[in-house]
């Protein structure tokens, strides 16, 4: 590509991908050559890009730089010893763009020495990291676990039985910190990877034993359902709720997520049950009411909206709410005209909605119309905002 020749961001991001790919598989064929000579690999690394693209921008350029740096960990032979994953992080930060993104590159080297077996290494270099990421924090866990089943095999004693060890207890102490602390559980926005398998292990196994060490502590059943979900492991996010549910009956929480897994599910038996669980378990709020008039509608029952709805109003949900629950009901039949009738009511009725009303005028047009794709697009446009609506308006009222 001639220099100074712009590319759309669709095909700049789709050409960087095939540079780097292009790099990734030099790596894997030539680990050793790379590694006796790390400085020129990097300056090679950084004029193929400044070259391919020189209108790329600072996080892009970096996150390249990362990328590079981690598969050079996971190819060489050298990447188990501390000293060479030092010299890596030292050549790759001289090449990043923004000095201040040391912290991309400590996690990956953490979680390189984890995978080897090296956990002390591995906690030295995801140091503070578990305050902005919870699953840093599990990985800080794991690998003191890891560390007190090397102890007791080497003294010929049971992790499960007798006494913690030190590092059990290092591993419990630094969960109920993680736990107090609560940091978030999503995916590292700078890195461009998913979780490998010791990650996925380091994981699955704290969060096994945080249940047994903590058995009161919510929190941890509730980033493994997260991070279930972020997985789409629906086996994993299903188990996890039967487990909490049987164990906090009561919490909106999990009912909550239980909801959403069965609509998901398309199983309408299953998420009308949790409704009415919600609903005897917290009989004063408008949630679970919202819930059951969202079910109805979904399954274009009449009968079972009228039943939530006249329930709705008796609880306090507020009017013009109620009324939109109305439009969407006319919408989801089919029924053009009384649909046309409500809306001109809405309008007439609620001026505050004016804002709201007008872009559910626009999509209405679509939604009746002859073309099939663009009524179904518009349907569900509608619906999903009515649903991102009718949350906000429920959560303010309560």
């Amino acid at each position: 590509m001639p220099r100074g020749e712009k590319l759309t961001d669709a095909i700049r991001y789709e050409k960087v991908d095939g540079l780097k790919n292009d790099l990734f598989a030099y790596i894997d064929n030539s680990p050793d050559k790379i590694s006796a000579n790390l400085p020129v690999f990097f300056g090679h690394v950084m004029s193929a890009l400044d070259h391919a693209f020189p209108d790329i921008d600072n996080n892009a350029y970096d996150e390249f730089i990362d990328a590079i740096a981690y598969r050079l960990m996971v190819s060489s032979k050298d990447a188990n010893k501390v000293d060479f994953v030092e010299n890596i992080i030292k050549n790759a930060l001289r090449c990043k763009r923004k000095k201040s993104g040391r912290s991309t590159l400590r996690i990956l080297s953490g979680i390189k020495m984890m995978e080897i077996g090296r956990y002390r290494e591995a906690i030295g270099y995801f140091g503070e990291y578990w305050k902005y990421d919870a699953r840093i924090g599990i990985y800080i866990a794991y690998c003191n676990y890891c560390m007190s089943e090397i102890e007791g095999k080497r003294n010929g004693s049971s992790v499960s039985g007798g006494a913690p060890s030190r590092f059990e207890l290092q591993a419990r102490e630094s969960l109920l910190e993680l736990a107090r602390v609560q940091p978030p559980v999503a995916r590292l926005k700078q890195l461009d990877m998913k979780d490998n398998e010791v990650m996925e292990r380091a994981f699955w196994v704290i969060i096994r034993k945080s249940l047994e060490w903590f058995p009161t502590e919510r929190w941890f059943l509730k980033i493994g359902i997260q991070k279930a979900k972020n997985d789409n492991n629906d086996e994993r996010r299903a188990q996890l709720l039967s487990y909490a549910i049987d164990k906090y009956y009561n919490d909106q929480d999990f009912l909550r997520e239980n909801f959403y897994l069965k609509l998901e599910k398309r199983d309408g038996v299953g998420a009308s049950g949790v409704v009415k669980q919600m609903i005897q378990q917290n009989p004063d709020s408008l949630e679970p009411l919202y819930y059951g008039i969202k079910l109805s509608l979904l399954s274009n029952s009449k009968g079972l909206y009228n039943e939530y709805r006249d329930t709705a109003l008796d609880k306090g949900m507020p009017h013009y709410l109620i009324q939109l629950f109305d439009l969407a009901l006319f919408i989801m039949r089919d029924e053009k005209h009384e649909a046309e009738l409500q809306l001109k009511h809405l309008k007439k009725r609620f001026k505050s909605l004016s804002f709201y009303l007008i872009t559910i005028d626009y999509l209405i047009k679509d939604i009746f119309s002859e073309e099939n794709g663009r009524k179904k697009v518009s349907k569900n446009a509608f619906f999903e905002s009515l649903d991102r609506y009718a949350v906000q308006v429920i959560k303010i009222q309560e």
